[in-house]
């Protein structure tokens, strides 16, 4: 199975630096998106929704400053790290601006990009509990979510799936439905219909079918029912998009 790359929006009106930025993070195995002004990234950003954005500050049609207010009014600016990558060297400026999480001065050296690239998206992992009484099957999902970027914790029954949903917090958990001590419904159902809990985000992922299950699914809170056999780039679309609400 293919790694799904983190994608990296770069936001800069310079040609050389653009072509060195796609050159430098394609060959480090993320995806890159370009844009050439602020007007032009936000549109970006809604439709690929990066993981991180590399943002110069002096652009026509909308500097960067404008990029980070209109940003902020559209969007999470919690979710999504963004790096200034600018010739201005009042520092003081620029982080007076919420959302902001690391300052590079250009010229820039790669391997300092990089590093703090690599810092900001670690920080940023989002956490995903997987749930199944299979151990086979928690541990070849496990490997494909931490392959794409996610960190992950698992459990393989209910009671457990519980217990360390309440502890780790995660921000979405892939659930099977029948398993020892506690079946997903009801696992479902208590983190839902508590208010400590409910923002969970829930994936029931189950052999069951039918249309009864899919209602009971529905009626205890969880945000989507897939069946198994499941494709992986399915979930990890799902996933995405209920990560990103």
């Amino acid at each position: 199975m293919t790694e799904e790359k983190q994608k990296i929006l770069v936001v800069d009106d310079d040609p050389v630096i653009r072509h060195l930025l796609l050159r430098v993070l394609s060959k480090n195995n993320f995806e890159v998106i370009l844009a050439v002004n602020g007007k032009e990234g936000l549109a970006v950003y809604k439709t690929h929704r990066p993981d991180l954005i590399i943002l110069d500050i002096k652009m026509p049609v909308m500097d960067g400053f404008e990029f980070i207010s209109r940003f902020k009014a559209r969007f999470d600016i919690q979710e999504t790290p963004i790096i200034i990558l600018s010739s201005l060297t009042n520092q003081q400026d620029v982080f007076q601006h919420e959302g902001i999480n690391d300052y590079i001065v250009k010229p820039f050296k790669s391997a300092q990009l990089l590093k703090k690239i690599r810092q900001r998206l670690r920080q940023h992992t989002k956490k995903i509990l997987v749930v199944d009484d299979e151990p086979d099957f928690v541990h070849s999902l496990s490997l494909r979510l931490s392959n794409s970027g996610y960190q992950v914790v698992t459990a393989f029954d209910g009671l457990s799936a519980l217990e360390t949903a309440k502890r780790e917090r995660p921000d979405l958990m892939v659930l099977d439905v029948m398993m020892p001590k506690l079946d997903g419904f009801n696992v479902c159902r208590m983190l839902k219909f508590d208010s400590k809990y409910k923002d969970i985000n829930v994936i029931l992922l189950t052999a069951r079918s039918g249309q009864e299950s899919r209602l009971i699914g529905k009626q205890v809170g969880a945000d989507a029912y897939l069946v198994k056999p499941h494709e992986d780039t399915f979930l990890l679309r799902i996933m995405k998009e209920l990560l990103w609400d």
